[in-house]
């Protein structure tokens, strides 16, 4: 008995630490003129869609809840019954030929969302992009016409991490832009991002070392509790580029087109924000 209820204590404790925070936010304040209604996209094929899903689930290529990777006498019939609604046909890569997109809970926790992408090679769905989060918006490629999906990773638990990447396909692998943004539902201190964002396209340069802040002030004292006294993201050096996406009084949201400072940081490990972009705001 003693040892059920210690078992129990242990899986509530798990749950208790597996929750996630701020999963959905304004595309438009990351992303000029992104679209959101996904139906504009869709290559409206019921029968090559479940041709292709019933292709990834006889050949064991997901792992979702209902399939044989949960239980070997698994049927086709009652997973498609269930999971249908979570994959669509775009065409990615504008060549007649569509994608397979999962996204969505594949399996009963339902705490994070899962984003994969199958691609067709040799006649076969190979999968090419298998990650947690969900799409959150597309633009077309105004010359080629391709769809660019943007895809938010959200964090999880104590953690304060999204990852905001855009997503192309190119010889049938996934290349990536990414960006990063700081925020949570509760347990930091400072709003972090403005109503609405303007995307002019110009440049700025830093003229000394400049900090990226996560809220538009500055916050000196338990802004993020036991992890940060200050709302400071990272330093950047000299002549870094930037683009202004609003301004608040003495205050400017932006995005650092630049590499932060190798300084000790208890917020980001900047040797991992090499090539990645980060939101936030610095003094004007």
């Amino acid at each position: 008995m003693k040892l059920r209820l210690t078992i129990l204590f242990l899986s509530f404790s798990v749950l208790a630490l597996s929750y996630v925070e701020m999963t959905r936010v304004d595309a438009r304040v990351f992303i000029a003129n992104p679209e959101t209604d996904f139906s504009k996209i869709q290559v409206n094929n019921e029968a090559l869609k479940a041709k292709m899903v019933e292709f990834l689930f006889s050949n064991d290529l997901v792992d979702h809840i209902g399939t044989k990777a949960y239980d070997p006498g698994a049927l086709f019939v009652n997973y498609y019954k269930q999971f249908a609604p979570l994959y669509q046909l775009i065409d990615l890569n504008n060549d007649k030929v569509p994608e397979l997109i999962f996204n969505g809970y594949a399996d009963e926790e339902r705490e994070k969302e899962h984003l994969q992408i199958f691609t067709t090679i040799k006649g076969e769905l190979v999968s090419v992009y298998n990650e947690i989060g969900h799409v959150l918006a597309y633009k077309i490629h105004p010359n080629t016409k391709e769809v660019l999906l943007y895809h938010h990773q959200y964090p999880c638990c104590e953690n304060a991490s999204h990852n905001l990447n855009r997503l192309r396909l190119v010889d049938n692998k996934i290349v990536q832009i990414k960006r990063y943004f700081l925020g949570r539902d509760h347990g930091m201190l400072g709003r972090f991002f403005p109503d609405k964002s303007g995307f002019s396209g110009k440049f700025h340069q830093t003229t000394a070392k400049t900090a990226l802040y996560w809220s538009g002030e500055e916050i000196n004292k338990a802004a993020w509790p036991g992890r940060s006294e200050k709302n400071i993201i990272a330093n950047y050096p000299d002549s870094t580029n930037y683009s202004i996406l609003a301004e608040k009084g003495k205050w400017r949201f932006v995005i650092m087109h630049g590499a932060p400072l190798a300084e000790e940081n208890r917020v980001i490990n900047p040797s991992n924000f090499s090539n990645t972009w980060i939101y936030g705001w610095i003094r004007n």
